[in-house]
């Protein structure tokens, strides 16, 4: 037979696949693989409470095939490193936990990395994933602990560092859109959201969340957009509203006029029956998002950037109301002052 080289398979694509469908199927949480250029981690795992997105999270790295299963002692599989990585987990701002995967049987086992677990060698370092530890619902209530050790801050700095891309994605000029619909008779808050990136040059299309069903609880779903994003500024689509609004306003009043007849800045462009509410809501960034994006680029480079916020950046974050209030704040503190 022709001496070819020998194919291997997919192992890591089978191991992204394999710990996907055990976090998302069976312990019923959130898994997001994450960019290559994330050095070290392979995905973050959101734990969900009674349905509801938690903001806590896990960095996974995974491990998959049989050469990393080969040696073993008592109670677990031994794995050894470079020391660079074994720092990098230790410093990472989420608790991080490793993740082996066995290809042929389908089975992944999980441990965390902390210098308790971890054992430093001369050159390298090693640590013992058990073969108690196997990632299923048993593991559901362990890594619940390991995510729930956190400060509100630490939460807070966690969901802005995970929002990056898209935020990166404004500062380049593309879109960033929101696609939602919300059961409205549903006390459970259920819904949908996805959201996507429209490259500004080529007008493509892509999916970067898709959460097919969330539970968010009492608060209004306008409400919730503003805390899952708190670093955008959130508005309709207004050329795709346009036709909805214009229908509606048609069925209730004469006429319509898309200056004089004001709606609210976040509602749904339909609700047929009263049942489903539907949004397409545009992202812009706000001084939160512009701010951590400054200060991200900084802790990274260690470069100041000495760009000037001017009079022409706030008023995008200022709607008339507010600049009506200001304005009131100028006549009570100079009376005299002249209008041009």
């Amino acid at each position: 037979m022709t001496d070819l080289p020998h194919y291997s398979g997919p192992t890591e694509e089978i191991g992204l696949m394999l710990v996907n469908n055990i976090v998302t199927t069976q312990i019923g949480w959130i898994f997001r693989e994450q960019p290559k250029k994330d050095f070290g981690i392979d995905a973050h795992i959101e734990i969900v409470g009674d349905s509801l997105v938690t903001g806590k999270l896990i960095a996974a790295q995974i491990k998959t095939g049989q050469s990393y299963l080969r040696e073993r002692t008592n109670n677990g599989y031994l794995y050894r490193g470079k020391m660079k990585h074994l720092n990098y987990w230790k410093n990472h701002s989420l608790p991080v936990i490793l993740i082996l995967c066995d290809d042929i049987e389908g089975e992944s086992y999980w441990v965390q990395i902390t210098d308790d677990n971890a054992i430093v060698l001369e050159n390298h370092w090693a640590i013992r994933v058990p073969f108690t530890q196997q990632l299923n619902i048993s593991s559901k209530r362990k890594l619940e602990l390991i995510a729930g050790n956190q400060t509100d801050y630490e939460k807070r700095l966690h969901s802005l560092v995970l929002a990056r891309p898209w935020m990166e994605e404004l500062s380049k000029g593309n879109s960033v859109i929101l696609e939602s619909e919300e059961w409205v008779n549903k006390t459970s808050g259920r819904g949908s959201i996805t959201l996507k990136i429209i490259d500004s040059q080529t007008n493509k299309e892509t999916t970067a969340l898709n959460y097919p069903m969330i539970f968010l609880g009492l608060v209004s779903y306008e409400e919730a957009f503003k805390k899952l994003f708190p670093w955008a500024i959130i508005s309709i689509d207004e050329d795709f509203y346009l036709q909805y609004d214009e229908d509606d306003y048609s069925m209730e009043e004469e006429g319509w006029d898309s200056e004089e007849d004001r709606l609210p800045l976040i509602r749904p462009y339909e609700n047929p029956s009263g049942e489903v509410a539907r949004y397409r809501l545009k992202f812009s960034l706000n001084q939160t998002g512009k701010a951590f994006l400054l200060l991200d680029d900084y802790l990274k480079s260690g470069i100041i950037n000495e760009e000037v916020t001017t009079r022409e950046d706030n008023e995008r974050y200022f709607d008339e109301e507010e600049w009506d209030e200001v304005d009131r704040r100028i006549d009570r503190e100079d009376p005299d002052r002249k209008n041009y």
